[in-house]
């Protein structure tokens, strides 16, 4: 049985894994999305509700071809998009005979990913494997706010937060705090300040009808960051002088302990998201509440555990063999 590793080969933190699993003579195969169907193919019958995964390379997988029955588990770190095409690159002849045919290198190559990515879900949806995590638990990550209403649900703090785009509402929302953190509705990039006017409705008609977003009360506190791996919680404080500290090259991280209670509730996020593992960002203010700020389904963890010596990697392979 092999395990799957699912991004970049040349990933550090897939080849951190990778050399975890050869030192415990545990077969695997990496699957980088960016070359599918260059690099590695699929196969599947619906009718066995099995498939195969080919593979041109021996640095890929220790054999040509893998089940989908035959992989135990699956490690989601990263699904990257195919490359762009050239500006000249003209559509196959298959494609010119069909109809509704793209009109544009573009918009073929859009056509394209949604078939690749198609049938890259008969393998994302396969039930028998193990997928740290699901591809559904992927998507909750894609709407933030659907994670804080869980995570209020279960009884976690959930700053003030506004999310789409209604003007009127969002004006009235910054007018009614001191302190207002933007931040994408999906994710992706770093949170700022609101810089926050006397007569804010002009600056927001404009952002609003380009795009939806959530505005939250800040949280004046200290960042704390919990791995959760199963039952195990492992706990980091990230001191930075940044809002956001992704921004921040100098940010500090050192071992933290967290109280049971918010220790469980972690655990209970996890699982509520559909998720096996995670790590759950926290913004701890000064009367020691922990409020929630997202869940990451596949997290970034080589960093702290080389600045920490926390085991994370030890846990997360375990995680992966668990039946």
């Amino acid at each position: 049985m092999h395990v799957a590793l699912l991004g970049s080969e040349q990933d550090p933190q897939i080849q951190h894994i990778a050399r975890a699993l050869q030192q415990g003579d545990i077969p695997f195969y990496i699957a980088n999305t960016r070359y599918f169907g260059a690099t590695w193919t699929i196969s599947y019958d619906p009718d066995f509700d099995d498939g195969l995964i080919h593979f041109d390379s021996s640095l890929l997988c220790d054999k040509p071809r893998v089940t989908f029955s035959n992989t135990q588990a699956a490690y989601w770190h990263e699904y990257l998009p195919g490359a762009l095409p050239d500006a000249d690159t003209q559509c196959t002849n298959m494609d010119s005979n069909m109809p509704d045919k793209p009109s544009s290198a573009y918009e073929n190559y859009g056509w394209t990913e949604q078939e690749r990515a198609s049938t890259l879900l008969c393998w994302f949806s396969y039930a028998n494997i193990k997928w740290v995590n699901s591809i559904d638990a992927v998507r909750s990550h894609q709407c933030k706010p659907y994670q804080s209403r869980i995570a209020g649900k279960l009884g976690a703090h959930i700053p003030y937060s506004f999310v789409g785009n209604a003007p009127e509402v969002a004006t009235q929302f910054c007018n009614n705090m001191r302190d207002v953190v933007y931040k994408p509705v999906r994710g992706g990039r770093t949170a700022q300040f609101v810089n926050k006017q006397p007569n804010m409705r002009p600056l927001l008609n404009t952002l609003l009808s380009e795009r939806p977003v959530t505005f939250q009360k800040y949280i004046e506190g200290t960042n704390i960051r919990s791995y959760v791996l199963g039952c195990d919680v492992l706990s980091v404080q990230i001191d930075s002088e940044e809002l956001d500290y992704r921004n921040d090259d100098n940010a500090s991280i050192s071992v933290a302990i967290i109280p049971n209670e918010v220790q469980r509730l972690a655990v209970k996020i996890c699982q509520a998201l559909g998720m096996h593992w995670c790590a759950i960002d926290w913004r701890r203010s000064a009367k020691e509440k922990y409020f929630f700020l997202e869940a990451n389904p596949s997290p970034y963890f080589l960093k702290v555990e080389n600045d920490t010596g926390l085991d994370i990697t030890e846990k997360l392979v375990a995680l992966l063999l668990k039946n």
